[in-house]
């Protein structure tokens, strides 16, 4: 008989379901965080993104001040991305935050409040515990928070009450959603729904989640459309090449099988660069982005020992220089020894203790990270000649 498999764990999880009385769970709530912040174990009672949330802060966080007005005005002219959301999140969330006397509150990607709107009293509340415009609400600034730890999970968060790390924030419930951007992929904003821990529902989190989702799809629309402009503005060469936007996403090519964005060591400059997925390519600059071509320059990969371990890309007379960590280097001169490759159980010698080959995978996975496409797998092999400096 085959065994029933567990149900799926739900994509979105609330502080407390429907019905529940939030003081009552508050009330539930204080004996885990005193016991945390005394410096006791976490408690399997505790929510897992809490926990997870509460090992990362180790502690309450310092003192976040808001910036100077100028900065502010600054970044939230400065935030394109932004200015093309604002308000689409304005139309779909104010009005909930409205009726249930929470704020809107809109961070951008390195955890600044840009945006506070909704009811006064409510904003007036924020002003006390440093939720305003300005102020930076990262993990590291002020603990475990809805805005620090929707940015560090990457994923939607409701955090209640004394799940928060500072006491000043256990009257609160705050519900945030990271916004990614589909351009660039990395953080754009995080989007929360602030108030009295009395107005937690787990509806709000469904709301702040589907409003990030969509706020995504606007981002990828408008991408999507600057990626046309630049396919259309630009003269395509008769043979292979490829064209990307400033971010590296790819708008047309032909002869090569590219993925959605390139990664190019150092990033793109005028000239000879080695691409991951691609080789030696030339790449020249063209109004919003870049057009690369094959060459047929050698590529060769140098191996530095000393003062610190690097490994240096030239492609003909271009170098790029990426340093490597003592294991990574082991990694590469073992390589450089076996020109018809090795497998993860071949690599297991060079550490000093019991490792898996999951281990050894994932150790050699973040070298070929840094190093683009000089390392193949099954088996792993260099892919270009290689030489070692005095």
């Amino acid at each position: 008989m085959t065994p029933a498999r567990p149900p799926a764990a739900p994509s979105l999880q609330a502080a407390l379901g429907a019905g529940v009385d939030p003081l009552g769970y508050a009330r539930q709530l204080l004996p885990l965080h005193r016991s945390w912040s005394e410096g006791a174990r976490i408690q399997r009672e505790v929510r897992p993104v809490i926990a997870r949330s509460w090992e990362r802060a180790q502690g309450r966080g310092g003192e976040s001040r808001p910036l100077p007005s100028g900065e502010l005005a600054a970044r939230q002219q400065e935030n394109n991305e932004l200015s093309i959301l604002g308000e689409l999140l304005s139309d779909r969330l104010l009005p909930m935050a409205g009726q249930a006397e929470n704020q809107l509150v809109i961070a951008d990607g390195e955890g600044y409040i840009l945006t506070v709107l909704g009811p006064r009293a409510v904003r007036r509340q924020s002003d006390g515990i440093g939720f305003v415009a300005g102020a930076r609400w990262r993990e590291a600034d002020v603990g475990t928070n809805g805005i620090g730890t929707a940015m560090a999970e990457r994923i939607p968060v409701q955090v209640f009450g004394p799940e928060h790390a500072r006491e000043e924030q256990h009257a609160w419930v705050c519900t945030s959603a990271p916004i990614v951007s589909p351009a660039t992929g990395m953080l754009t904003a995080t989007v929360t729904l602030a108030g009295s821990f009395r107005t937690a529902h787990p509806h709000t989190l469904a709301l702040v989640s589907a409003t990030a989702r969509e706020a995504e799809g606007e981002l990828l629309r408008v991408h999507q459309l600057k990626l046309n402009e630049l396919r259309d503005a630009v003269d395509h060469p008769a043979d292979n090449y490829v064209l990307v936007d400033e971010q590296y996403a790819v708008a047309a090519s032909r002869g090569f099988d590219c993925p959605v964005r390139l990664s190019a060591i150092g990033g793109l400059h005028e000239g000879s660069v080695w691409v991951r997925g691609l080789g030696a390519m030339h790449a020249a600059p063209v109004p919003g982005g870049w057009m690369l071509r094959p060459i047929a320059e050698q590529t060769v990969l140098e191996l530095c020992p000393s003062p610190m371990p690097r490994a240096v890309i030239w492609v003909g007379s271009e170098r790029t220089e990426v340093p490597v960590n003592s294991r990574h280097w082991r990694i590469l001169q073992l390589l450089a020894r076996r020109e018809q490759g090795v497998d993860a159980a071949g690599l297991r010698e060079l550490w000093q203790e019991p490792v898996t080959p999951v281990t050894v995978r994932a150790e050699v996975s973040r070298l070929r990270a840094k190093l683009g496409g000089i390392i193949a797998a099954r088996p792993y092999r260099l892919t270009v000649p290689v030489v070692f400096s005095e």
